[in-house]
């Protein structure tokens, strides 16, 4: 069974709105468990500012055992928590599974993502909602018969997934910005960006080392600083978030597949509470 194991304090170059405490939670990966128990430690957190709000930076699917189990948990936390609004941003799993399953999309760019979702990842979400007698003949097949079975609750809240979201001088986003652009158009970028056109370092779901390298100094990114996830502990094997923090960012996700962990900040004003879960890794969990 997951369980909160570590609670670490830190002090940021930017504050949320005086009146709003945020619950920010990093990439889950299909971990209701993880999940659960960061949710569990919010719930009895003693609310000390007007307004709560329950965040999740996107990445809530694919990799683990039970992605509709974790929607379903991020749906129910604002109530779990008793969070006066609850923001879900897209990360870039998110937006590969809607690219494809979502009927506007073009069908050559609905076969494209479907593809780099399945090799991402999706195939265990679509174990979760499909059922097949025979396997499909072939990924046109596959696309429909997708398309057919996606729940209604999940197709739901797919189109409720915001592109970011700020609050004082603190800017929460699934991967992070690019230093290098105008913050304004950069968070722009449309969500549905066909991959075949994607660049990565200008969008805000896929941006990687532009951001994570940066040092931009007391002035932060566009004066903002960047609540995020995406890059799994940095791409390092010793990360730290007073070294983030330094360089204006903060990054949540903890690599839950591969480490059987998942954070959660707790953020109110200048403040910031870093909850850690632990529980076993995929690996144990398919032994």
């Amino acid at each position: 069974m997951a369980a909160v194991v570590s609670r670490q304090a830190y002090s940021l170059p930017r504050a949320v709105a005086p009146d709003v405490e945020v619950f920010a939670v990093g990439d889950i990966h299909g971990r209701p468990d993880l999940l659960l128990a960061l949710l569990d430690e919010a719930a009895v957190e003693p609310r000390r500012r007007e307004r709560r709000v329950a965040l999740f930076l996107g990445d809530l699917v694919d990799r683990g055992p039970d992605s509709l189990g974790a929607i379903g948990l991020a749906i129910g936390a604002g109530a779990r928590i008793e969070a006066d609004e609850t923001v879900a941003l897209m990360g870039n799993h998110e937006a590969m599974m809607r690219l494809a399953l979502d009927p506007k999309t073009p069908w050559e760019g609905a076969l494209d993502a479907l593809g780099a979702w399945l090799r991402n990842g999706g195939t265990a979400v679509v174990r979760q909602f499909a059922e097949f007698d025979a396997p499909p003949d072939g990924p046109e097949a596959l696309l429909t018969v997708l398309r057919v079975a996606l729940p209604e609750e999940v197709r739901r809240w797919l189109g409720t997934l915001r592109p970011h979201w700020r609050s004082g001088g603190v800017l929460f986003v699934h991967a992070g910005v690019n230093p290098g652009l105008d913050i304004e158009t950069f968070l722009a970028a449309p969500w549905n960006e066909p991959l075949a056109r994607l660049k990565e370092e200008r969008h805000w779901a896929w941006v990687r080392w532009p951001f994570l390298e940066a040092s931009p100094g007391p002035d932060g990114f566009s004066g903002y600083f960047v609540v995020h996830g995406h890059t799994p502990n940095d791409a390092r094997s010793q990360p730290s978030h007073a070294d983030q923090i330094r360089r204006f960012r903060l990054n949540l996700d903890a690599g839950s597949g591969l480490t059987g962990l998942a954070k959660m900040a707790i953020i109110r004003g200048h403040e910031a509470n870093v909850l850690t879960a632990l529980g076993p890794t995929n690996r144990m969990l398919k032994a």
